[in-house]
């Protein structure tokens, strides 16, 4: 079987099918995480807040956003880390940038950005097909590992452009 060969669930999915699941697999695990529910008139989005650590003890928030949609079986799965790196110095900005593409074309399914406060944050983006077979969760916690490995794979040369964790700007 292949990695999304996991993403797909019943004909007929309940509301809340995926994010249950997921739940499921934390608590099996006995990880610590917070929910945060939105529903919309044609959907609904969990997110999951987790702390992670890399190799070196450095914090870093993952957050797995699910969105299910109520009257068709398409949705996605997100998974975001944060307070990976700040670039507090704007004349490095081109030469994190280029990096930044680099390790995009590097690696697969993590990609890379540097958003509006200047923070780098990791983007994981998973196609979620509900129609047949079985959704594994412990897919989506894997995909997570992923993303925590690639930060551990760049963080020496991103160390060197940047800045550790996340600087509040004053309008936070």
């Amino acid at each position: 079987m292949g990695l999304f060969d996991g993403f797909k669930g019943g004909e007929e999915t309940t509301a809340l099918e995926i994010r249950n699941a997921i739940k499921e697999e934390l608590d099996r695990n006995e990880w610590n995480y917070e929910i945060s529910d939105e529903s919309e008139k044609d959907h609904q989005e969990t997110h999951f807040y987790m702390r992670n650590e890399l190799e070196n003890d450095e914090p870093v928030t993952a957050v797995v956003v699910v969105r299910e949609y109520d009257h068709h079986a398409d949705g996605f799965i997100k998974i975001k880390l944060y307070d990976i790196a700040y670039l507090e110095e704007s004349d490095r900005r081109a030469a994190l940038l280029a990096k930044i593409n680099e390790w995009n074309g590097a690696f697969r399914y993590v990609k890379f950005c540097l958003d509006r406060d200047q923070d780098v944050v990791i983007d994981i983006d998973l196609p979620l097909d509900l129609r047949r077979g079985a959704f594994q969760p412990d897919s989506i916690m894997g995909m997570v590992g992923v993303g925590m490995r690639v930060v551990e794979n760049v963080y020496d040369d991103l160390m060197e452009l940047c800045t550790r964790g996340h600087t509040p700007r004053p309008h936070e």
